[in-house]
């Protein structure tokens, strides 16, 4: 076994992640009484000291996450220089990421129930709501936006507490800003007036809205190659309610989610605490329940399913190279900062349900090609069995079938001609 290494007052064991900033890896305190505590140790990467920037930008999560006291953040315990090298010690969460349970249930578990979902979605309201309304000691309002509120920086931990992760982003607004014309965050869940330079703590309720869209329809909302079209797509993409992709989703559960989603901010919810009463209260009409506990067993769960579908070969290739937007957050300068935003387009919220036969075939001469979910929905209990596999987005095995035996076609009628 490898010795670990020493470095402070810490044992570190295992790398846990590494990004454009920082490593993480899993670490021990050690103490005088021999006491020992288990955390994250995030350390700054070496090469990255001459940039004073970037070593502003840790100093600032460091000293802002002193200030986090709230059960669905994770807690930091300890800060500072050691031989050259800035770090973090931060709570360890076992548990997976949400963008890991996301995979996980389109690999093998099928969609997240909806009572999860909302489960999930309470409690990152209520860290946001925590963090929005902090003061400093004097009490004035720090005016914290977090800005980058995703998937990849949420954990379902062990207890089925969901953790909100990385305040590395986090702007203050009562302190001095970033520079103008620069993006932070993951595209995919940034708000659309934040790519004009506007910015407050709707930012983060939009993005949550975003979240709340990918958990029930089990696909993004903004996905694209090109971070341009993502944009373009933040600002112009007709924007359709979830139960468009899953007929379970409630209309009410609709509004919510599609208010979220408003690119106007003073049209969005104004505040996380609003956001969490409105989903408790769609949950309670509803009779949906879940709790803490309920997540904490369908997730334990959800990670005993085996995948349905062959991960080997060139998909096994791609999820080895992992999924962009799990890494560090980019920064970009775009020059659509300066174009002006076209009238937002939003899509009435309408929850589609079956209609009469005359009619449906009457829509699908009009839409031969209706949206189909990455997989469908399902409820936990220990025994369920996992459901089908999901219907499209994988089309590229067909197309290698498609090809090899037209080659081989073709390489049987070469042969034929020689022999003549």
């Amino acid at each position: 076994m490898t010795e670990p290494e020493k470095f402070a007052t810490y044992l570190v064991y295992e790398l846990l992640g590494k990004g454009g900033m920082a490593t993480v890896h899993r670490a021990e305190s050690q103490s005088a009484g021999g006491f020992r505590k288990r955390v994250a140790l995030k350390r700054l990467l070496p090469h990255l000291l001459d940039e004073p920037e970037v070593v502003e930008s840790f100093a600032r999560e460091a000293k802002l996450a002193a200030h986090l006291r709230h059960a669905n953040i994770a807690q930091t315990y300890d800060l500072g220089i050691r031989d050259g090298t800035y770090f973090i010690a931060m709570e360890l969460v076992p548990g997976p990421t949400l963008r890991q349970v996301v995979r996980q249930c389109e690999d093998a578990a099928g969609a997240i129930p909806i009572p999860h979902t909302i489960e999930i979605l309470i409690q990152l309201c209520e860290a946001l709501d925590y963090a929005h309304n902090l003061v400093d000691e004097k009490g004035v309002p720090l005016g914290i936006v977090h800005r980058d509120v995703s998937p990849a920086n949420i954990i379902v931990s062990g207890s089925g507490t969901v953790k909100l992760i990385d305040f590395g982003l986090a702007k203050v607004t009562s302190s001095r800003g970033t520079k103008a014309g620069i993006l932070k965050g993951k595209l995919g869940y940034m708000a659309p007036e934040y790519t004009l330079g506007q910015l407050d703590h709707r930012a983060d309720l939009f993005a949550v809205g975003v979240i709340a869209h990918e958990l029930l329809t089990g696909k993004r909302l903004f996905d694209h190659h090109n971070d341009y079209e993502i944009i373009n797509m933040l600002r112009e993409m007709p924007i359709q309610p979830p139960s468009r992709w899953n007929s379970s989703v409630q209309p009410t559960l609709d509004d919510i989610v599609m208010t979220a989603l408003s690119r106007d901010p003073e049209s969005r919810w104004q505040s996380a605490a609003a956001l969490r009463a409105a989903l408790i209260n769609n949950a309670r009409e509803l009779g949906l329940q879940s709790s803490r506990e309920k997540l904490a067993q369908w997730t334990e769960w959800a990670f005993t399913q085996q995948p349905r579908r062959d991960v080997s070969g060139l998909s096994q290739v791609i999820q080895m190279l992992g999924d962009p937007s799990d890494q560090r957050p980019i920064t970009i300068e775009p020059d659509m900062m300066l174009t002006p935003t076209p009238e937002p387009i939003r899509v009435p919220v309408t929850n589609p349900r079956p209609k009469p036969k005359a009619e449906a075939k009457a829509e699908a001469k009009k839409d031969p090609t209706p949206p189909t979910p990455m997989f469908e929905t399902s409820a936990l209990p220990a025994t369920s069995v996992p459901l089908p596999a999901a219907q499209g987005g994988r089309l590229w095995p067909w197309l290698l079938l498609v090809v090899a035996i037209a080659a081989g076609i073709g390489a049987g009628a070469w042969y034929l001609l020689l022999r003549k």
